[in-house]
């Protein structure tokens, strides 16, 4: 049986009672390399504590006071993630709105962004 979540699914009572956490995530790895990651989460989770695997919140203001006006900022963003909105409202609030630029580099968009950053 192939389940979403094998790592829920209890070993037979000779293994569950033997195995530590570890070697249950190594057993994971052999069988469901696929899940690897999920396990691998939900094990730091457990031993260390859910901090160690939550992304801290972005803090866009102090990124601004922490860069210079002649060091561009690049957001590197993982997919669902969207700052446009928070970075338009600190343009506004730093009344930098008409000077806020927005490129997504792609095929094409290098030169665009070369001519923005100058």
């Amino acid at each position: 049986m192939l389940s979403e979540e094998p790592r829920a699914i209890p070993l037979p009572p000779l293994f569950e009672d033997r195995l530590s956490a570890f070697q249950k995530l190594m057993l994971l790895k052999v069988l469901r390399e696929g899940k690897l990651m999920q396990g691998v989460k939900a094990f730091v989770s457990t031993e260390l504590g859910p901090k160690f695997i939550e992304s801290p919140p972005f803090d866009l203001e102090g990124a601004s006071n922490d860069s210079i006006n002649t060091t561009p900022v690049i957001f590197v963003l993982s997919p669902g993630a969207d700052p446009i909105a928070d970075l338009i409202a600190l343009a506004k609030a730093k009344g930098m709105a008409e000077r806020l630029k927005i490129l997504s580099l792609g095929q094409g968009q290098g030169r665009i962004a070369t001519r923005l950053v100058d």
